[in-house]
């Protein structure tokens, strides 16, 4: 629904509620009609607690902790299965640092 690099849940939401391809599909998961998806994008109404799950789903997100991340982009650098690791080598993909 939105670009990647694009981080902000209010911008997903935004850009999928006036996106004429997608809109339908958030409101009708968040039960809304056209006046409640108005008054949201005016700042009139709010996200209650509720509809928080099924809109960060509804836009295709998943929520993981900064510690995952962390992680995965170790093993994404040295590689996930690094052969040169295993056999005392050092690190793949670690260009020397």
């Amino acid at each position: 629904m939105e670009t990647l690099g694009t981080s902000s849940i209010e911008r997903g939401l935004r850009s999928a509620l006036t996106n004429p391809r997608t809109a339908s599909k958030v409101a009708d998961s968040l039960n809304w009609d056209n006046s409640q998806v108005s008054r949201f994008l005016s700042g009139q109404m709010g996200l209650t607690i509720d509809k928080i799950d099924t809109a960060v789903q509804a836009l295709g997100y998943v929520c993981v902790q900064p510690k995952y991340l962390d992680a995965m982009a170790t093993l994404c650098q040295v590689g996930a299965n690094c052969a040169c690791a295993r056999k005392g080598l050092g690190e793949c993909g670690s260009g020397g640092d």
